[in-house]
């Protein structure tokens, strides 16, 4: 910019400097042609005023010798036939007809003549003044300079001007040297200033003390530049919750630009499609390879309307919203594990089945024993006390049911009462086992109890934990055959109160343990139905040790036995 300013600055001034310098020095010549011409017709009047009458030529050769050495300037005498009588500066014999010299034939024809040549005897420009006198008749006068005084003079000129016009230059290049740089100065500034800011460095700021526009602009800019700096760090806060909103969220969120393009992915995206890289500048559906996925992407990006779909990755469920972004140049992949939603909604539908089969089984028994006592049977009192003794087996069978789903239920939504205290893991396991010494005597079973006194206390509720163990040791006689054992241990494992179960009964198969801690799930349903268990009593027991915050585990093999392992904390942590 300074160079622009200065370099256009200065050559507009060196331009009209110069035509100043030509349009003077031709005025400059102009003004001295016309001088000699007026000096020459002066010469000229004077010399024909000498040579009037006078017709002798040595005389007049003496005549134009002593005009010479006064007006310094050639004088010419020509005759009526154009014969050169006398001349200041040749020999008269030796000059040609001069009737054809253009000034002569002005002169004849006007009585005065002027013209500027290149003259072939002197080898000059020179400039001639011709006058026709009247005596002696036909004779004309002519004075001559030499126009070599006018190229001196016009150069003495050019070269004054050229001296003053280059000081005048040289003058005016510091000036505006100066002024350019005033005004550029704060120009420069400003665009440095526009490179700080477009490079994100928003605490320069730019010079504003000249008082004109420029300062004005400054001011503005700087202006500017703490509004973009205040609303920058405004969208870079919003940004950084926005990010660590989606970074945080469970679901899944992958933004695609208009061509398909992932332009980002977090994590909860990443670990739900198994990426291990960042997926950015790649098509979905080329980092994504699920069936369907291309065509639903497709029609939310050309319809720009909501697409919903279920993709299966692995072992799990996924489900995709695709949502079109306002100005239509992408989409938002919203994905989210519906594997749990969709594990949950076959064990209610099974739950449902279960708890209807559980209780029709009994209510039908109760309904045709009833029916058949209303149709008589009442009467026989032998069948009639039978008949009631099913009947009432029955109802206890659903009111066992009932019971354990409504505890069930509060243990489930943490509508049970808590009531912590300390409780000694030993004399608890007592308690327990003695409840169940006349069911061991029945069966010709054999229970072993081994309490280590590093069993101690822990926090807990006393009736829910006899109910856990009871139900466990219940469990474990039942599904061991007569004559069979079963141990119960307390102790302590790792600084946590431990109790385990263990029955050499006739064990679980591998795969039905994951489960069999759920409602009503049972691994012979023919058998746990003859020996009166509703199906509720493990999930019961596993709600029950979550409430204390402890974890029970199952360890078992078929034709070898059980063992069901339970550890609690100390304290109650949940």
């Amino acid at each position: 910019m300074f160079r622009k300013l200065f370099a256009s600055t200065l050559g507009l001034l060196v331009l009209a400097l110069a035509l100043f310098g030509l349009l003077s020095a031709d005025a400059t010549r102009s003004h001295l042609l016309d001088e000699i011409a007026r000096r020459l017709e002066a010469d000229a009047e004077m010399l024909r005023i000498l040579v009037t009458g006078n017709s002798d030529l040595h005389a007049l050769q003496t005549i134009l010798q002593g005009m010479s050495r006064k007006l310094e300037v050639r004088s010419t005498i020509i005759d009526q036939d154009g014969k050169v009588l006398a001349d200041t500066d040749s020999d008269p014999s030796g000059m040609d007809n001069h009737n054809v010299r253009p000034e002569v034939i002005e002169a004849r024809a006007k009585g005065k003549g002027t013209e500027r040549r290149y003259s072939d005897t002197l080898r000059t420009d020179m400039m001639y003044h011709a006058l026709l006198l009247k005596e002696p008749a036909g004779m004309v006068v002519r004075v001559a300079l030499p126009l070599t005084r006018v190229d001196e003079e016009v150069g003495a000129v050019y070269r004054t001007m050229f001296l003053a016009f280059a000081g005048i230059a040289v003058v005016a290049a510091m000036v505006m040297f100066l002024v350019a740089r005033e005004i550029t100065h704060p120009l420069r500034e400003i665009r440095m200033l526009a490179d700080w800011v477009a490079a994100g460095d928003f605490t320069r700021k730019a010079s504003t003390r000249a008082p004109d526009e420029i300062g004005h602009v400054a001011a503005a800019l700087n202006r500017m530049a703490e509004e973009l700096s205040t609303r920058l760090e405004k969208v870079r806060a919003e940004r950084a919750k926005l990010e660590a909103v989606i970074s945080s969220m469970e679901e899944g969120v992958i933004p695609i630009d208009a061509e398909g393009k992932i332009e980002g992915a977090n994590g909860a995206a990443r670990s739900l499609f198994e990426l291990r890289d960042a997926p950015q500048g790649l098509r979905l559906w080329e980092v994504v390879r699920l069936p369907g996925l291309e065509e639903a992407a497709l029609k939310a990006l050309r319809e720009r309307t909501p697409v919903r779909d279920s993709f299966e990755v692995g072992t799990r469920v996924l489900s995709v919203r695709l949502s079109p972004v306002s100005d239509g140049q992408g989409v938002v992949l919203v994905a989210h594990d519906i594997t749990e939603d969709r594990r949950y909604d076959t064990l209610r539908r099974e739950f449902v089945a279960n708890v209807s089969h559980e209780l029709r089984t009994p209510l039908s028994v109760v309904q045709g024993y009833v029916e058949t006592l209303l149709e008589g049977a009442w009467k026989d009192e032998h069948s009639a006390v039978e008949f009631l003794g099913i009947i009432d087996k029955n109802v206890r069978r659903l009111s066992s049911i009932v019971s354990d789903l409504l505890d069930l239920s509060k243990l489930e939504s943490g509508g049970q009462v808590f009531e912590p205290r300390s409780v000694d893991v030993r004399g608890l396991v007592e308690r327990v086992v003695e409840a169940f010494r006349p069911v061991v005597a029945r069966k010709r079973q054999q229970i072993q109890v081994e309490l280590s006194p590093s069993a101690g206390t822990v926090e807990a509720d006393g009736s829910l934990l006899e109910r856990a163990m009871s139900n466990l040791v219940d469990n474990a006689l039942k599904y061991t055959p007569e004559g069979g054992r079963v141990r119960v241990v307390a102790g302590s494992e790792n600084g946590q109160a431990t109790m385990s179960v263990e029955d050499n009964g006739m064990g679980i198969p591998e795969s039905d343990l994951p489960r069999i801690f759920e409602r009503f799930y049972r691994v012979d349903k023919s058998r746990s139905r003859d020996l009166g268990g509703t199906g509720l009593g493990l999930s019961i027991v596993k709600h029950i040790i979550q409430l204390h915050g402890g974890t029970i585990q199952v360890r078992s093999s078929m034709g070898v036995g059980s063992t069901f392992i339970i550890r609690l904390p100390r304290e109650r942590t949940s």
